[in-house]
């Protein structure tokens, strides 16, 4: 093979990398590895996530997530796109080592730990430059020994006051409520926003939102959640390897014309 032929397969192939750099989206199996979240004391004694990543949860009921009901995360495996990320031994009390973390590392909500998972994979369902939607429709979390809290949105239907579709009883008194009536629980979408264009070693911003769904047995049902990661893109991947292996793999095929042509 001629060595000019050769350069500039060569060239061609590391200008075709730089070009889907350049024009990179959100990649369908990238991972999105996220900051923990950092939790600081006002001057009042109140406990508050100030930066990184966190989920909330409006415990007060007076709308939107303030600051002081958020709870840091940290990362387990990240947010592997494309995938479900399963996660179980939730359970009453500390953190103590027993837990089967997924997505995030155990954390602690009303003296109860938990963890986040997916029951589904988390797919990319659309993705421009430096703006990204995921499917969250099987987003969840399990916490305090509840397996499974469904946290990925969608409609809920109640039926009637009168049919136990969603009936909650009252741990102290014992007492029945039914709720009627159709829930929108969220969208099942989270956004991304990114600093460039989404692509590997660029940072991000991830944000979503659902309604705990009504007589849920954690007993927040109707209980806005939101989940909040900042951090970064990262590939199993990189374009820049594959286009040197690219490179390799011509190197190879110009040996062996070589000893094919002295042969």
């Amino acid at each position: 093979m001629n060595k000019k032929i050769l350069s500039a397969a060569i060239l061609a192939a590391m200008a075709s990398g730089a070009s889907t750099t350049a024009s990179a989206a959100l990649a369908s199996d990238a991972v999105l590895e996220f900051d923990a979240g950092v939790t600081t004391t006002s001057a009042y004694g109140t406990a508050f996530v100030k930066s990184g990543s966190y989920f909330g949860m409006d415990t007060n009921g007076v709308g939107g997530v303030k600051p002081n009901e958020r709870t840091a995360i940290s990362m387990n495996n990240g947010l592997i796109l494309g995938t479900s990320q399963a996660a179980s031994g939730s359970h009453a009390g500390s953190i103590d080592g027993s837990e089967s973390p997924g997505v995030d590392n155990a954390w602690e909500f009303f003296s109860n730990t938990g963890m986040q998972y997916s029951s589904s994979p988390t797919n990319v369902t659309g993705a421009t430059g430096a703006t990204a939607e995921i499917d969250f429709s099987g987003w969840g979390v399990t916490w305090n020994g509840i397996p499974a809290i469904n946290m990925g949105g969608g409609s809920q239907d109640c039926g009637t006051a009168s049919d136990g579709i969603c009936a909650t009883t009252d741990p102290d008194t014992g007492d029945v409520t039914d709720i009627a009536g159709v829930f929108d629980n969220g969208t099942g979408i989270a956004n991304v926003t990114c600093a460039v264009d989404c692509a590997a070693g660029d940072t991000y911003t991830l944000d979503y939102t659902a309604i705990v769904p009504q007589a849920d047995p954690s007993n927040f049902g109707g209980v806005t959640f939101v989940l909040h990661l900042t951090g970064t893109v990262a590939s199993a991947v990189p374009v820049p390897a594959a286009v040197w292996l690219f490179g390799s793999g011509l190197l190879g095929l110009a040996g062996v014309a070589r000893r094919r042509k002295s042969a």
